[in-house]
């Protein structure tokens, strides 16, 4: 592949047409904060707006569409794939073509994009993993879902969890700025959303339950609490390793099995914890 400048990765990285309007001033406890242009440039999406104002984390497309196309080197490939050739089975072109625009706008799709190309690679070192994952990248990538953290995170295992509590989590992230209508079809989404990354379980009575995280999980979560700029023995009470159901211990523990298995490279004496990438460094140049 030729060399990728910052403007290309960029320009694969958006995901709507036009200008778009910064998030309103009521930040949300969970908002992702740090280097704009270098938190965008690795893939993140910091503006308004998501896909779950219509579609979920749509896991079972993003999981087939990997395994369909293997390592494709283009978003062309991606879009083939999906539109053209249809490897997920939808039933017209209109609904093929929008499919992959959601897709796109979750998960990027695009190898120029540092992130996608971290969570690619690692659903292919552990598919297992590949549901976590896939939440973690949607979660970076989707305001809307990020608002609605507050309504899980706050809540201990057994917790029943409701559309309300999602409704406020919007409402407070974001007042006056969605309808009633279109508030309630966000909390839907994000209720399944949450439901396939298994941060919930239930048809239509949801209950808080725990996820259990492999070393695969773990290593995305600290890749993209180093590229936020969490440093240090803090990444492991970060918002990513939170995301995982993981206190700092725990997080800390599963590191360790990580740097067994040569996914991270972990130094730690006392307090003084350093994090290094190395099976990854061809994604991270620039964010070390």
């Amino acid at each position: 592949m030729s060399d990728v400048t910052v403007s290309d990765i960029v320009r694969d990285n958006l995901s709507v047409k036009g200008s778009v309007k910064p998030l309103s001033s009521r930040q949300h406890d969970f908002e992702i904060v740090g280097n704009k242009p270098r938190l965008e440039t690795f893939g993140f999406k910091l503006t308004e707006g998501g896909a779950h104002i219509s579609r979920t984390i749509m896991l079972k497309e993003i999981i087939r569409l990997l395994v369909s196309t293997g390592h494709a080197d283009t978003i062309e490939d991606y879009s083939r794939a999906v539109v053209d050739k249809n490897v997920l089975g939808k039933a017209t072109e209109t609904t093929r073509q929008k499919t992959f625009r959601h897709l796109r706008e979750l998960y990027a799709l695009s190898p120029r994009v540092p992130m996608f190309s971290v969570y690619r690679e690692l659903v292919r070192i552990d598919s297992q993993s590949g549901r976590l994952l896939s939440f973690l990248i949607a979660w970076g990538r989707d305001p809307l879902l990020r608002a609605t953290t507050s309504a899980i995170l706050n809540a201990t295992v057994g917790d029943r969890i409701s559309g309300d509590d999602f409704q406020q989590a919007l409402t407070e992230a974001y007042p006056h700025q969605y309808s009633a209508n279109n508030i309630g079809k966000i909390a839907r989404n994000a209720a399944s959303s949450w439901t396939q990354s298994g941060h919930l379980t239930g048809r239509t009575k949801k209950t808080r339950s725990r996820v259990q995280p492999r070393p695969a999980a773990l290593t995305f979560a600290l890749i993209l609490g180093h590229v936020a700029g969490v440093a240090g023995a803090q990444v492991f009470s970060s918002v990513w390793c939170r995301l995982l159901d993981l206190n700092a211990s725990e997080a800390r523990s599963l590191a360790e099995q990580a740097h067994r298995q040569e996914l991270i490279t972990l130094k730690a004496v006392g307090s003084v914890v350093e994090i290094s990438f190395p099976r990854f460094s061809q994604f991270l140049k620039g964010f070390s």
